[in-house]
């Protein structure tokens, strides 16, 4: 479906997200969608990265780091709605659109309801579809925070996001994120698991004929490698990469095999 937006328009509905342009003006352009709870600065190395030979954008999720806080609920048609606002201001589309977990979620919602802006698509540590009981599980996550605000959440967000050999390395990285999450507003975040909740593109996966990249931690527990192969199956030609000794947030665990992934990847576009 052809989007009828204009940037002008686009760009004073993206008044309320923010974000961050850099890299080369007239290059493609790609676009970066974190994960929940974090924002668009845990893109540093991928931003670092691809900026020389890129046009790049990365911003924070509404209600996330310092983007305005949305309505409620929150919903996939509104969030592939804000990407499309940032890509039309951009007015360098269409975009290779780069989701990390509910931003690849996002991603695939997005290629469906906006094609004519997207480019290609890299997926990482992300879902299609939940099961019955993986649905009521992130259900569930909303619910913690409801009744015992972020803190509830840390310990095991941290043990699903991150190995215990990293843990270990980077005691850093686990503080920055930790300190982010707690920061997050509760309200926000168990609003972002019900609409996870939601994700269900997989009957429609074989509708998206954009390139495609798939990546998954190969120790990744919320978002597994059956989860990634079954999406590079629904999606023709789709490329599935999985990275050896990472759990869920590959692009920080493991940045330099993801970004020798992603830029293989673009360099064939």
């Amino acid at each position: 479906m052809a989007t009828t937006v204009s940037p002008a328009a686009a760009g004073n509905a993206i008044a309320r997200l923010n974000y961050i342009r850099t890299g080369r003006r007239g290059a493609p352009l790609v676009v970066l969608i974190h994960a929940v709870g974090l924002d668009l600065t845990y893109w540093d190395r991928q931003i670092e990265a691809l900026s020389q030979d890129y046009d790049v954008i990365a911003y924070d999720l509404a209600g996330h780091g310092a983007s305005a806080r949305p309505a409620l609920p929150l919903t996939f048609a509104q969030s592939a709605k804000d990407l499309a606002d940032i890509i039309l201001a951009a007015d360098a589309g269409p975009a290779c659109v780069v989701g990390l977990s509910v931003g690849g979620m996002i991603a695939q919602n997005f290629a469906l309801s906006h094609p004519g802006l997207v480019r290609a698509l890299c997926l990482i540590d992300t879902v299609s579809t939940f099961a019955e009981a993986g649905r009521a599980a992130v259900r569930g996550r909303g619910e913690m925070v409801r009744t015992g605000g972020m803190e509830a959440i840390l310990a095991p967000t941290l043990e699903r996001w991150f190995t215990p050999a990293f843990t270990q390395r980077r005691p850093d990285v686990i503080y920055r994120v930790r300190k982010t999450l707690r920061a997050a507003d509760p309200e926000i975040h168990a609003a972002m698991w019900d609409m996870i909740a939601t994700q269900d593109v997989a009957p429609r996966l074989g509708e998206i004929d954009k390139p495609t990249l798939v990546m998954v931690g190969a120790l990744d527990p919320t978002t597994p490698v059956a989860a990634s192969e079954a999406i590079a199956r629904g999606i023709a030609g789709a490329r599935l990469e999985i990275i050896p000794d990472a759990s869920h947030i590959s692009t920080m665990e493991f940045p330099e095999v993801v970004n020798a992934h992603l830029a293989a990847f673009l360099g064939t576009l």
